[in-house]
């Protein structure tokens, strides 16, 4: 993955020579406009287990940033003025990286990179629009990982089912996922999930729990090595950057 200490020179590079106050009041309004357009898009609480459980997670500023950006939000117009949305994001990977969100900060990089290009930008917005409203596409894109070992699928594959591709919200649908796959007799009636489950079980892949940061999961009944969560970030970033 692209080093924080790059990602921080290229988004001082964007921001020029904007003073320290302007930047830090920028951050902070885009921070604020960010939680408050979560709690407007999200929508009132689900019924089904799973989506309720990434109900309760916040996407990265990044993607609601971007949202914003597409739907023509005049609060965001008004959080950054006569700015370009490249400098705003810029401003967000410093917030990011000052915050300790290495993620965060690498997917406002990517967006801002993105947004340099007008065709890069549209397609990059209808995405991240469709995943934070739970619009999927009419063919599945996860058989595009088939190459890859069964957990790098299966991640590739939970993130198309609840339209995130952020490591919080794959925790905790792997969490969900590992507590229902070790009680088989709890009834599921949340048909993203049991479209999951069916996969899983295709692949014979178990999640047993995640401990101190790692997943523990088995394939065909054989233990693997725990996976870090630097390793599903990077996992992660490459299902993104494979769309």
């Amino acid at each position: 993955m692209t080093k924080l200490s790059f990602i921080a020179s290229e988004a001082r590079r964007h921001l020029g020579r904007m003073p320290e106050q302007a930047l830090m009041a920028l951050q902070r309004a885009l921070i604020n406009l960010c939680e408050n357009h979560w709690l407007d898009i999200r929508g009132p609480e689900p019924a089904s287990g799973l989506a309720r459980a990434i109900w309760t997670v916040n996407p990265h500023c990044a993607d609601l940033v971007v949202d914003l950006y597409g739907c023509s939000e005049p609060k965001l117009t008004e959080a950054i003025g006569y700015l370009p949305p490249t400098k705003a994001l810029a401003a967000l990977v410093l917030a990011e990286i000052e915050r300790g969100d290495a993620e965060g900060a690498r997917l406002a990089y990517e967006a801002m990179m993105l947004f340099e290009s007008p065709q890069a930008r549209d397609i990059h917005t209808d995405s991240v629009r469709s995943r934070l409203r739970g619009i999927k596409t009419e063919h599945g894109r996860w058989h595009k990982h088939a190459h890859h070992d069964p957990l790098f699928r299966a991640v590739a594959m939970i993130s198309e089912q609840i339209g995130r591709s952020d490591f919080q919200a794959m925790i905790v649908a792997i969490e969900y996922l590992a507590a229902i796959q070790a009680s088989p007799v709890t009834r599921v009636d949340d048909q993203e999930a049991l479209q999951i489950l069916e996969f899983l079980r295709d692949m014979d892949l178990v999640f047993q729990r995640v401990e101190e940061g790692r997943i523990h999961y088995t394939v065909r009944g054989e233990s693997k090595k725990p996976i870090s969560g630097k390793r599903l970030e990077e996992m992660l970033a490459q299902i993104r950057g494979n769309p």
